[in-house]
Formats: structure tokens, C-alpha cells, sequence
């Protein structure tokens, strides 16, 4: 199974809501000639059913993950890189393939590529901001016309594209760095280090979406140390932890339950303890949403309310359960005004229950 390294990106001057997290994939946690598990394959128009597209991992000489964009076929090693290895003259579109590890917003996506071959094309590159097979942007390499390439596919359909004017040193059977930083509705993109446009793109239609790779017609290429930089995206249920604890500073644990769907089981989708995010919910936040009662516990210092959360139609979507220091003599019914406020704060920022998880 293919293993994925994460290293945490973080200087003590940053606070932790700016902290950016990196992804190195690691073929080589997939024996050659399987697919990791964490991708998918697709097609954008038609294949050939004789000779389809097949990516696997193959073990060949690659840069190091240390060199730098620019280094080129400099100081190669044996190691392993993902490669569609079929080339046919009867394929009508492009052989893709996804990392479905996540979805990105704002990304810097770099990845070596090489084409290994191809005789009607030889253009292969990066995809991002991909919804799916008909639905993306891509950074291309193309070593036939000696050009870098930026093109957009909405509904299987090119809309948009953008290429270098001069002849660039593309060539075959080299390896070149890609990457996109997209920040935003802005994007820009970069060959070998170099800037390619010297400026940047800008498209808001897509707001997020996965990475990959992609080739062309005939064209067999592969794919190496894919470095992925983003910011984690934090769905709306923990922002509103976040805000309850900076308004209610008597507030101790907060916990925010919810089910994206009917058919999952209510769980714990925001809480001031990121241990517990995931967690399932127990018999009695069950039971605080199916009747619409409150849950109570007292303690010596602290009290607990369970309260149900009502979406804009007025429907029990969802569960709060608030820990608060108490007052002196307060009483159940004094803690579950107390607890309202913070109640009536998701709901005012929040449709459904699956607003929660945007």
C-alpha cells in the first residue's frame, strides 16, 4: 500500500490557523506495476478498448527529491515513478489519473515529468483544480512543439488555453519540473523554475479539486516526486468552535455533532479537542436530537448541556454540547439559557447539516 509522508510546515512566528502542510507521495510503498492506492484512473473522450491506458509504478532513474526544478537529468538515481505505459494510434483523448487523497484550494503542486515516447504526441502534464475527467485545468509539457502549455476542460470540452510563444528546451526522454501555486482565484505556473508567464492566471469557476497527471493521444510519460504544499481546508462546524470559545470565555468543551448524510451515524464534526473530531456520538446526544430535549450534567465546578440544533426550516439537524464553568447556585433551567446563545450562533451560520461540512 502506498504510504504517504507528511511533514508539517510550521515556524514558531505563525500561528497555527496559517500552518501549511506538505504531502510527498512515495511510490515506492507500490510494487511495480500496480497502481497506488490512493489514485484513480479515468479518460477524457475515447480510449482504445485493444490497447487501453494503464498507469503503474515502474522502477527507473529519477532526480532526487532534493535537487532542484532546474537540475534537469543531473544526478539521477534508481527509483520509482508512476508511468502510463501504453502508447496506441487508434486513442481519441487523454489517459488521466487522480490522487484522491483530497481536495485543494489554495495548493503549490510540483512534479517531475518525463515523456518517455510517442510518435503523433508527446505532451503530458500536471492537472489541477480537477473535478473529475471532464472537469479541470493542466499544465502541460509538449516535446514535439518545444512549448508549456496551460489549458482548461470544462464538460470535456477545451475552453480555454494558453502556450509559450518561443521555442523552449523540451525534449524526450528528459525530466522537467512542473508546478502551479494557486492561491485563491489566481494561479501561476512554472517550468523548470521558471515562471512561464511571468505573472499569473485567474479563474473563479472552479474553487477546489484534486490533482494528477494526464497524457496525450500516444504519448507515454512518467510521473515523480509529486510535492504537494496547502493550507488544510477547516470546514465550517470548526470554525464555529473556534469563534464559540473566542465569545464565551467561561465555555471549557465545546463539541459540534452532525451526519453528512441520513444514512451515517451522528458523530462529532467540530470540537475544541481535535482528538475527538470523528468520535461517535453517545446514547444521550443520540437521544438530545431525536426528542429535541436537552441533556444535562452537573458537576462541582462545570456544567454540561447537550442542546438540539435546528436547521432554517426548523428540523433537529444536528447536536451542540457545551461545557461551561457555572455560577454559584445556578440552576438547570439558568444553564440552558446560558448555553442558547451559542446555540442560535450555529444556526444563524448554517442551511442544513451539511452546511457543517463546507
Amino acid at each position: 500500500m502506498m504510504r504517504l509522508v507528511f511533514a508539517l510546515l510550521i515556524t514558531a512566528a505563525l500561528p497555527k490557523s496559517l500552518a501549511a502542510e506538505e504531502i510527498n507521495i512515495d511510490f515506492s510503498q507500490t510494487k511495480v506495476g500496480k497502481l497506488p492506492d490512493d489514485f484513480s484512473t479515468g479518460f477524457l473522450g475515447k480510449d482504445d478498448p485493444r490497447n487501453p491506458a494503464k498507469w503503474q509504478i515502474t522502477e527507473t532513474k529519477t532526480p532526487s527529491s532534493l535537487a532542484k526544478e532546474n537540475s534537469g537529468d543531473s544526478n539521477l538515481a534508481n527509483h520509482f515513478a508512476l508511468k502510463q505505459t501504453s502508447s496506441s494510434f487508434s486513442r481519441v483523448g487523454s489517459p488521466i489519473c487522480l490522487f484522491e487523497g483530497e481536495e485543494f484550494r489554495d495548493v503549490d503542486y510540483t512534479v517531475r515529468v518525463r515523456i518517455d515516447g510517442g510518435a503523433f504526441k508527446q505532451l503530458a502534464g500536471i492537472m489541477f483544480r480537477a473535478k473529475d475527467s471532464e472537469n479541470f485545468h493542466a499544465l502541460l509539457i509538449d516535446a514535439i512543439e518545444k512549448k508549456v502549455m496551460l489549458i482548461k476542460v470544462d464538460e470535456g470540452k477545451q475552453v480555454n488555453s494558453w502556450n509559450t510563444i518561443k521555442e523552449l528546451s523540451i525534449g524526450k526522454n528528459e525530466w522537467h519540473a512542473l508546478r502551479v501555486v494557486f492561491k485563491s482565484n489566481q494561479f501561476s505556473c512554472f517550468h523548470n523554475g521558471a515562471n512561464i508567464n511571468a505573472g499569473s492566471f485567474s479563474d473563479s469557476e472552479q474553487s477546489k479539486g484534486k490533482v494528477g497527471f494526464i497524457t496525450f493521444r500516444d504519448t507515454t510519460a512518467s510521473f515523480a516526486q509529486p510535492k504537494i504544499t496547502y493550507k488544510p481546508r477547516i470546514i465550517l462546524a470548526q470554525r464555529l468552535i473556534d469563534s464559540i470559545k473566542t465569545q464565551w470565555e467561561r465555555v471549557e468543551d465545546v463539541q459540534i455533532f452532525a451526519r453528512a448524510t441520513e444514512d451515517e451515524p451522528l458523530k462529532v464534526v467540530g470540537a475544541l479537542d481535535a482528538a475527538k473530531v470523528g468520535q461517535p456520538a453517545s446514547e444521550v446526544t443520540q437521544g438530545v436530537l431525536e426528542t429535541t430535549q436537552f441533556g444535562y450534567a452537573k458537576e462541582k465546578k462545570t456544567v454540561t448541556v447537550t442542546a438540539p440544533v435546528r436547521d432554517r426550516n426548523g428540523e433537529p439537524v444536528a447536536a451542540v454540547k457545551v461545557k461551561m464553568r457555572r455560577f454559584r447556585g445556578q440552576t438547570q433551567k439558568a444553564s440552558i439559557v446560558r448555553t442558547m446563545p451559542i446555540v442560535k450562533h450555529i444556526e444563524s451560520r448554517m442551511r442544513d447539516a451539511k452546511d457543517l461540512f463546507n
